[in-house]
């Protein structure tokens, strides 16, 4: 009886050690690629660049009401005040907040209409 419940402890840490390992940054990544996949699948966008990214961001920010837009940009400040965070730290910043003030759906939508599509990693056309 004493060494199961050890063995149970285990076996339950070894379960669920995966989903607390994925950061906030990963779910909302993983969030962002889901919506794309379900959105626009056939355009690939997941191979989108970081900069290719950072100009569709950047298009969707643009958008935004005023205090969505801001609450983006105050993301952006405080987790990349360094200047050798770059481009994938904003992108990350971006995607987390949108995750977190339930826009991902809006984002990827308008992902999905500035990209005609990708014909491989870093190749992608824009729709402008």
């Amino acid at each position: 009886m004493r060494l199961t419940t050890p063995l149970l402890a285990a076996a339950l840490l070894a379960a669920v050690w995966p989903a607390c390992a994925q950061t906030v940054a990963d779910q909302a990544r993983d969030q962002f690629q889901s919506e794309l996949a379900q959105q626009c699948p056939q355009k690939q966008l997941q191979m989108l660049s970081v900069r290719e990214l950072r100009d569709g961001l950047d298009d969707y920010k643009g958008g935004l009401p005023i205090d969505l837009h801001d609450r983006m940009q105050q993301a952006e400040n405080a987790q990349c005040s360094s200047i050798d965070d770059g481009a994938e730290c904003v992108n990350s910043a971006d995607l987390v907040t949108a995750s977190q003030i339930g826009e991902m759906t809006d984002l990827a939508a308008s992902i999905c209409t500035d990209f005609i599509r990708c014909r491989d990693q870093g190749a992608c056309d824009y729709a402008r």
